[in-house]
């Protein structure tokens, strides 16, 4: 009982312990965003850029995006209508909506290929009969596969630890 006597004493000796609490000091941690007299939108966007907005999407969107999961939230998450609600909603996302452009472009790119090696080379039916070429004397449109060989682990990585 004595030990504890001394150790209550010498608490209130000692005053209160700010251990866990944020100093305050003369280095205050502004906050603000620095200013500055630059910006990268001072040149006028010419060619491509024109059609882009100041902001891209995904930035835009930054601003309305909580912080906080409420138990709400974790029960439309764990639903089981949500692959279908995702899949309902994929054009909408923001990840689409930032790469619209680069994937129609694949997507166009690579269908006007499909339908030209059609004329050039002829097709399969669904019916597994060989149908000759439609346009005779076209050469066939390819890529060597060496280049997607050696360049497929370092994507891949590149698509796992991508940082944002």
């Amino acid at each position: 009982m004595f030990v504890r006597l001394v150790i209550f004493a010498a608490a209130l000796l000692v005053g209160t312990v700010n251990g866990f609490v944020p100093q305050t000091s003369v280095h205050q941690v502004s906050r603000s965003l620095p200013t500055s007299t630059t910006s990268l939108h001072d040149v006028d966007p010419t060619g491509f850029d024109a059609a882009v907005p100041v902001a891209p999407y995904g930035e835009q969107q930054r601003l309305f995006r909580r912080t906080v999961y409420t138990h709400d939230d974790w029960k439309k998450h764990r639903s089981q209508d949500r692959f279908f609600n995702y899949l309902a909603r994929a054009f909408k996302s923001g990840v689409y909506k930032n790469m619209d452009r680069e994937v129609s472009i694949a997507t166009i790119v690579a269908s006007v290929v499909v339908v030209y090696n059609l004329f050039a080379t002829g097709y399969t039916g669904l019916d597994g009969v060989q149908h000759g070429a439609i346009i005779d004397g076209l050469p066939k449109l390819s890529l060597p596969l060496n280049a997607f060989t050696v360049t497929s682990p370092s994507l891949g990585l590149l698509l796992v630890f991508r940082t944002n």
